[in-house]
């Protein structure tokens, strides 16, 4: 592993060990943790020769090294753990000190920290090829892509595009013997057009998150946010109905069901707020004969998605398995640290969300139906992951009669609850792939299954 022999990591390793020893009664372990990342920046406006046009290029790389401290003490004992981000150029020992000193302020119920396992994790893979061995000449194939796609766009505007092409290495460490890397590689896109002729009051603002160059697909995402933005200002406010029948895409399906497997979170059990036990059903009530039932594989292996790792949140090897069949749940996702809490056994099932298809085509789903709402986007979709309801209002919607296009939808708002929505609904038969790079606000997504969902209860729409 090519952190391992890093001098400042052998440094740092040496000042915790060093550390621990003479606060041996309350230093009780340590955890390091170091990312080297590298970023390509393009900020491009529309141009009608080159199709876009960089005005500002840059690439961005960094080296971050971080270091979490746990502490116990105290009778009855308590475990308390602190994370910082330690600057290289400071001085080493006041930064451990600071950092053990907030750990001392934090007190939790202790639990062991997890020792190495027998076994090697699985390798998986977690990069995109292209952009590991030569992240610019990755960047460059996209953006050629998407400027020469760019050249055949007409009777729009196309104000602005940003392009960034990502590759991250991670490696950690700790005291009890844990050691491990992973590479990720992620791409983001996003491009703001508007319909000619100027001046015009709507501009359409659309982005995408991908894992790898195939997947970005960037000429055929352009095609979709032009399609949108030459139909947006034919677009009718939609009809108020207490019960609806609508359509959803795949980056909705997987929104909804990503909030649902928080409540498989045992974490969840243990701070008492709602949660799924196994055996519960994941819909209310009593379930529709023509309904599909809903199935759920977390998958931490597939190559190339974002939730797939070698690797669950506290070190341990990652575990894949069906958490939800028939509607029941399986398993519940039960940590080292929750399992121990709850004397339940740690399971470290995580990963990609993995659902069957269903058996219809997007078309025959609409056509099943006397009326539909085929929701294109949502202006911000709203999920309530205790309650499992959502809202939001409608950014473009299609309506069909029978499966035959009626007019465009915007404005309105929808809502579910996943609850009811589980009664009654249909997958499409075609599959799509969802990633979304995780972050400090939210933990990362994959999804391979269905790219539509047709839901035929717990739907209302607030309208004219």
């Amino acid at each position: 592993m090519q952190h391992t022999n890093d001098p400042f990591v052998i440094k740092l390793r040496q000042s915790l060990n060093q550390n621990q020893k003479i606060n041996e009664h309350n230093f009780y372990a340590w955890k390091i943790s170091v990312s080297d990342s590298c970023a390509m920046q393009s900020l491009m406006l529309g141009d009608p020769v080159q199709g876009l046009a960089s005005y500002q290029e840059r690439e961005v790389k960094d080296r971050a090294y971080d270091i979490e401290i746990y502490t116990r003490s105290g009778k009855p004992m308590v475990m308390g753990n602190s994370s910082y981000s330690i600057d290289p150029l400071a001085p080493l020992e006041e930064q451990i000190q600071k950092t053990l000193s907030n750990a001392m302020q934090v007190s939790n119920p202790p639990w062991d920290l997890p020792l190495p396992e027998e076994a090697e994790a699985e390798i998986v893979l977690t990069s995109d090829v292209q952009i590991k061995s030569d992240i610019k000449a990755a960047h460059a194939k996209l953006k050629s892509l998407a400027a020469s796609k760019a050249k055949s766009i007409d009777q729009l505007k196309l104000n602005s595009a940003e392009l960034y092409t990502n590759i991250c290495s991670t490696y950690f460490e700790t005291s009890t013997g844990q050691h491990g890397e992973e590479d990720r590689s992620d791409i983001y896109f996003e491009m703001a057009l508007e319909k000619l002729p100027l001046p015009n009051t709507q501009e359409v603002l659309k982005m995408k998150t991908a894992i790898s160059i195939e997947e970005a697909n960037l000429p055929g995402f352009i095609d979709e946010v032009v399609a949108e933005t030459l139909s947006i200002d034919q677009a009718n406010l939609p009809k108020t109905q207490s019960n609806t029948s609508i359509l959803l895409d795949g980056k909705t399906i997987s929104d909804l069901l990503k909030n649902l497997i928080t409540q498989l979170n045992a974490s969840n059990e243990y701070n008492k707020t709602p949660f799924l036990s196994c055996g519960d059903k994941v819909f209310n009530g009593e379930k529709s004969s023509d309904s599909d039932k809903l199935e759920i594989t977390l998958d931490p292996t597939l190559p190339i998605m974002a939730a797939s790792s070698r690797f669950a949140a506290e070190g341990m090897h990652a575990h894949k398995a069906k958490v939800i069949e028939n509607d029941t749940v399986l398993h519940q996702l039960v940590s080292n640290r929750i399992g121990q809490y709850l004397g339940k056994e740690c399971n470290n099932i995580t990963g990609n969300i993995v659902v069957p298809l269903g058996g219809k085509s997007k078309q025959e789903l609409l056509q099943s139906v006397p009326e539909c709402l085929d929701i294109i986007s949502f202006s911000s979709l709203l999920i309530d992951p205790s309650t499992l309801t959502w809202s939001s209002e409608i950014k473009l919607a299609k309506l069909y009669h029978h499966g035959k296009q009626e007019c465009i939808i915007k404005g309105g708002v929808v809502s579910g609850d996943l609850r009811e929505n589980f009664k009654n609904f249909n997958f499409s038969n075609k599959v799509t792939k969802i990633n979304e790079v995780g972050n400090s606000f939210s933990p990362a997504k994959g999804y391979v299954g269905p790219d539509a969902m047709l839901i035929k209860s717990g739907v209302k729409i607030a309208g004219e």
